[in-house]
């Protein structure tokens, strides 16, 4: 449209140059000697393109030179990858950033149509889709492309209506490369899920609070304690702690009034919604980020292994109250050695239970006794024999000699083999036993 009228559009621009405070319709239709409706067309022609700017005061409408910079001003300077379409999709100018990523000289990319654009360096066939979803429309969106080199790149994508000088319509697609900061948001997103779902899945109470402030906890703590997310996030965590076990809080208080980076554990009963108690072993862990204080606090239930460890406590003092008491000495072995005995032996023996502890069962017993009492621990130790009975002498730390008569049974525990046998001093009998038979051979000699 501009090519029909060269002469008057040179020469309103020209007046423009020289009146830059601007100029009215009425005083540029005196200058050019046309009607106002005629000077009217020719400035709308120039406002279309862009190259002049229009100011109204009340009923008056004045006209200046535009101010805007070039097109080819931007295309040369900016970091961003600038592309003019016209119409019909052909590129009417493209800077060199574009063209670095097409990988194309700009005589192979100007006046070729996108939609049929060969390009070594990047698939362009992303953005033909968006262009064709959205041809003319001003709008960011963003946009893939695939790149020969660096693989996926990632960019904020503008579109904006275009006016070329001869009034012709096209469209200004400029590319912000936003890869990296894409790139970190996937990949804190990664880590956020991945951190959730360690959290979500394991068997530990997990409470995270910032500067003092709760700010996320787990399924799990929620089912340690009987209560629900909202009602966690609104109370002090610390006021679960059972009342007689508040002491433990002292120095949590201490550090909230001082807050540092460190390590603080303690066990306590935790009181749950339902007024139930479950014993909890606590560790919390603070550590200070930029101005933010984080406190991350576990919490695991405990309370069937401390019922258990309270059950095998009890079981364990009721037997040593049973071995301590019973008349008849006690010796644990455990992959042939000793590790109980009870205090009958040593008073049997003479040795005491840390010597006992040091020695091997050979120790004790007499090399005329040895042969048949090693083989019947062996024996034993197989786990497939009945419990079987004994009758032995043993050496005492006095250097005497003492006949037991006892019982040896083993049992099998994984990979542990522990037998228990239980001696009873017979040594009277036996000496009394040994006098009788004596008397009968010297009688028997007589006669």
């Amino acid at each position: 449209m501009m090519q029909n009228y060269p002469q008057e559009i040179a020469h309103i621009k020209n007046l423009l140059r020289q009146n830059p405070e601007g100029m009215s319709v009425t005083d540029i239709a005196k200058a050019l000697k046309k009607n106002k409706n005629t000077t009217g067309r020719y400035l709308d022609i120039l406002l279309i393109s862009g190259q002049v700017d229009m100011r109204t005061y009340g009923m008056a409408k004045v006209f200046t030179l535009s101010q805007r910079v070039p097109l080819s001003a931007v295309l040369s300077y900016s970091k961003d990858l600038i592309m003019v379409l016209d119409k019909e999709s052909r590129i009417a100018d493209i800077n060199d950033n574009f063209l670095n990523l097409l990988h194309l000289a700009r005589k192979d990319a100007v006046g070729k149509n996108l939609m049929y654009l060969k390009s070594p360096g990047a698939d362009v066939h992303e953005l033909v889709n968006s262009l064709i979803t959205t041809p003319s429309e001003e709008g960011v969106s963003t946009l893939s492309l695939q790149v020969k080199e660096t693989g996926e790149r990632i960019f904020k994508q503008k579109s904006i209506p275009t006016v070329f000088d001869d009034g012709a319509r096209g469209v200004t697609i400029i590319l912000s490369d936003v890869t990296e900061d894409i790139l970190r948001e996937r990949e804190l997103r990664d880590r956020e899920e991945r951190f959730r779902m360690m959290a979500e899945n394991i068997q530990d109470g997990l409470l995270i609070l910032e500067n003092d402030k709760n700010t996320f906890v787990n399924n799990r703590f929620a089912e340690i304690t009987g209560y629900s997310f909202e009602e966690l996030w609104a109370m002090d965590p610390f006021a679960l702690i059972a009342p007689e076990d508040r002491a433990v809080l002292k120095p949590i208080m201490e550090l909230r009034n001082n807050p540092h980076p460190g390590l603080f554990e303690f066990q306590a009963n935790v009181r749950r919604k339902d007024g139930i108690h479950r014993h909890v072993y606590v560790r919390i862990t603070s550590l200070q980020h930029e101005n933010i204080m984080y406190a991350f606090v576990i919490m695991t239930d405990v309370t069937e292994l401390v019922s258990k460890d309270a059950a095998l406590f009890e079981s364990e003092q009721r037997f040593r109250m049973m071995a301590e008491n019973i008349q008849d000495g006690l010796m644990i072995i455990e992959n042939e050695q000793f590790v109980y005995s009870n205090r009958r032996l040593s008073e049997i023996s003479g040795y005491s239970t840390e010597e006992l502890h040091t020695m091997n069962p050979q120790d004790l017993i007499t090399p005329e006794e040895l042969h048949k009492m090693m083989s019947l621990l062996k024996r034993s130790m197989t786990c497939t024999e009945p419990p079987a009975s004994f009758k032995s002498w043993i050496h005492c730390k006095n250097g005497e000699k003492q006949c037991i008569y006892g019982h040896i049974n083993s049992v099998r525990h994984g990979e542990t083999v522990s037998t228990y046998i239980t001696m009873t001093d017979v040594t009277a009998f036996a000496l009394r036993e040994q006098e009788l038979l004596d008397q009968i051979s010297r009688l028997e000699k007589r006669k």
